[in-house]
């Protein structure tokens, strides 16, 4: 590594370790690279997965890795075709550490999905007046193979900047409903048990979002009302005509809507009623925050509407007694259980079970 005005930026030719043969590699790859700037995104994420595969030529492994994170740049590939044509020694410096670890990370969630890193979790939603457990929201993690757990406040935003987001929507989406339709069979109860799912405001923007969803619910099984589907609020606002085509195709065969975060968004009362939404979710903040006023607004707001409600983020049993006060009956948070994975999850509803 060199510094270059007090920043560590990468040197090229280090990257090979100032090895001819790794150098003469690289440069055998420029044209195949200038190539490929001139071609869709797609085939530069395509070329990242022939490196992945070999077939690129076997270059060392730090070379390889630096590489492939500059395939996903198409700036930074821009700079590093330039530099191969123009310099075969490699010999300019052109991404900073910073860069380099957020470009890594990028590129290690190209092959989460590959690798079983990502799972999972779910968090049960609980009927307070029967203490039951009515459903979960399933909640997706990422293992990292060396950085153990990555949050979801970090990975989310990746996804949706390279591309991911909607690949990342509809596995969760499939692989929650599977487990739902496994559950609904080992605990049957009645109502049946039911499933809470993200969906992210890109996946909104998909034309073919729809259709995806309604395959999804056919080859697993589960009634469509079975599965409740969660928007924010500034994602019903932001995207409002094309996120009423969806919910309107979709609450037509029985699948459910929450609004998520409710209140912290700025959705006229006009606008609520013509969304063809099913619940209200009240964001944790008012509840951390105490902000009953504002909680029992959206609960009267919510009965005015005949709209559900559930409170999500809620941790203390002052924070159970007071939503019961106000007339919230099911409710989400730590006091009832952290997101756990799906074994903890079946062991929670025969617990469960066991107690009514």
């Amino acid at each position: 590594m060199s510094e270059v005005n007090n920043h560590h930026l990468l040197n090229l030719q280090q990257v090979s370790v100032e090895s001819h043969t790794a150098a003469a590699q690289l440069s055998d790859l420029s044209s195949f690279i200038s190539h490929e700037l001139r071609t869709p995104l797609t085939s530069i994420q395509g070329a990242l997965r022939l490196l992945h595969m070999g077939h690129l030529g076997s270059l060392t492994e730090e070379g390889q890795r630096l590489l492939n994170i500059a395939i996903h740049n198409t700036h930074r590939l821009t700079r590093l075709a330039e530099a191969i044509e123009h310099e075969p020694a490699i010999s300019m410096s052109i991404i900073s550490e910073l860069e380099i670890e957020q470009l890594q990370l990028e590129n290690d969630f190209y092959s989460a999905f590959e690798c079983q890193e990502l799972q999972l979790f779910y968090q049960p939603i609980i009927a307070i007046q029967t203490n039951r457990i009515t459903g979960f929201e399933a909640l997706a993690r990422w293992h990292h193979p060396s950085k153990g757990w990555i949050s979801p406040a970090t990975f989310i935003p990746l996804a949706e900047k390279i591309g991911l987001i909607h690949q990342l929507g509809l596995w969760s989406l499939e692989q929650a409903c599977r487990q739902l339709a496994e559950w609904q069979q080992q605990f049957p109860t009645q109502p049946p048990l039911t499933m809470n799912v993200n969906l992210s405001t890109l996946q909104l923007l998909q034309p073919d979002l729809a259709p995806q969803i309604l395959h999804i619910i056919q080859s697993t099984h589960i009634a469509p009302s079975s599965l409740k589907l969660e928007i924010t609020e500034s994602a019903l606002i932001e995207n409002y005509e094309a996120a009423i085509a969806i919910l309107s195709n979709l609450r037509a065969i029985g699948v459910q809507f929450y609004v998520d975060d409710f209140g912290t968004g700025y959705s006229s009362l006009g606008r609520l009623k013509e969304l063809p939404i099913d619940a209200l979710k009240i964001d944790r903040s008012f509840i951390s925050g105490r902000k009953w006023d504002i909680s029992e607004t959206i609960l009267l707001l919510a009965n005015k509407l005949g709209l559900d409600v559930v409170a999500e983020g809620v941790e203390t049993s002052e924070e159970v007694d007071s939503l019961k006060t106000l007339g919230c009956h099911h409710m989400q948070g730590y006091f009832f259980s952290r997101p756990i994975d799906s074994q903890m999850a079946s062991d929670l509803l025969a617990s469960y079970a066991i107690m009514n």
